[in-house]
């Protein structure tokens, strides 16, 4: 007998699951609604796809009668919390808490006349009980980022004993890093630069202009390339980029050695690679959002919400929350500050003491 596997294949789901699922994601015309998940995107739909394939897995392994029920009828809480008490047996409780989420948003776009109140309550408990990481040890300044991405680019450059693709990826990983601490866009949205359509040649600089479907909030974004990362670009494009193996047969701007665009993982992997030896542990993509905006209110706290429009925020309670964080930071400084001041008042004062009993 096969063991199930802990992601239900498609061609197991129980029939009523697939019709479910293909008319949730449906695309409308201009006859008709798509979906409920039509307008999701393409990520949002393959994540929550995986969490119900792992429901449903679940219930291959421990419920598997449970397959041939109605959903309303498979979907009970008996079934969620043994599915949550498994969960809690292998992974962390952020995970779990996404996991029952995911299976609540497959549930209210597959089955949206069911009441699923108590299943989205569920899952608000168990991101009640998520701790939130403490991401302030990791946090570097972005001047230290830029810096680290530009050292890597006069790396690059100044080599004599590395292969001319090394040497080329080594600088395109700079180029990524130094873009990401100047101009913190998502990773999503970062790998979809395209040569001449997101990224244009305005005047002596670049402009970066990115459509609704590549960033989060589903809105335009436009800016520019920083001017102090400008000559490095142009050497990318007219020499490096170049020397990346199959860079010709497609426009986006991080080529891949495998000959198309780098994916958000890889661009992933290999800021984390850089950031981990340069400082001993990785500054991911995302923390590079938190450092800019902690920045940009230490540095310039009466123009923060240039915060917002730079990562693309739409609540401003969001870029307050960095204002904030940036407020504590800086009175910690001065803080220490203060202390270190006091104690070399402190020594001088007891050296003058003793210079005194000595004459």
């Amino acid at each position: 007998m096969r063991t199930p596997k802990l992601l239900l294949p498609w061609d197991q789901w129980p029939a009523v699951d697939r019709s479910a699922w293909n008319a949730a994601v449906h695309p409308g015309n201009m006859l008709e609604d798509g979906g409920r998940a039509s307008h999701w995107a393409p990520r949002s739909q393959r994540t929550v796809l995986f969490g119900y394939r792992r429901w449903l897995g679940h219930l291959a392994l421990h419920e598997p009668d449970a397959l041939d029920l109605d959903p309303s009828d498979r979907i009970i809480p008996d079934h969620v919390q043994g599915y949550i008490t498994a969960l809690r047996a292998s992974i962390t409780p952020a995970g779990t808490h996404n996991y029952v989420k995911h299976l609540h948003d497959a549930a209210r776009i597959m089955w949206p006349d069911e009441d699923w109140t108590w299943l989205r309550e569920v899952a608000r408990r168990l991101a009640q009980l998520v701790e939130p990481p403490n991401k302030r040890p990791r946090m570097k300044s972005s001047s230290q980022l830029l810096d680290l991405g530009i050292d890597l680019m006069s790396k690059a450059q100044a080599s004599t004993d590395m292969r001319p693709k090394d040497r080329a990826l080594l600088y395109r990983d700079g180029l990524i890093i130094g873009l990401f601490a100047t101009r913190a866009f998502r990773r999503r949205t970062f790998a979809a630069i395209r040569i001449g359509t997101t990224l244009i040649r305005v005047g002596q600089g670049y402009a970066l202009t990115f459509r609704p479907q590549d960033t989060k909030n589903h809105q335009s974004l436009e800016t520019s390339v920083p001017e102090v990362l400008v000559p490095y670009l142009d050497t990318y494009l007219k020499t490096y980029r170049l020397m990346i193996f199959g860079s010709d047969r497609h426009d986006g701007l991080w080529a891949s050695a495998k000959g198309r665009p780098m994916t958000e993982e890889a661009i992933y992997e290999r800021v984390c690679l850089h950031t981990r030896r340069a400082f001993g542990e990785s500054v991911n993509p995302h923390l590079f959002r938190d450092c800019l905006a902690t920045e940009i209110a230490i540095r310039d706290p009466e123009n923060v919400a240039i915060a917002a429009h730079m990562l693309g925020h739409i609540d401003p309670t969001i870029t307050e929350r960095y204002y904030i964080q940036a407020e504590t930071l800086e009175a910690g400084r001065k803080y220490q500050e203060g202390v270190m001041a006091l104690r070399e008042r402190l020594e001088q004062s007891e050296q003058n003491k003793r210079s005194s009993k000595e004459t």
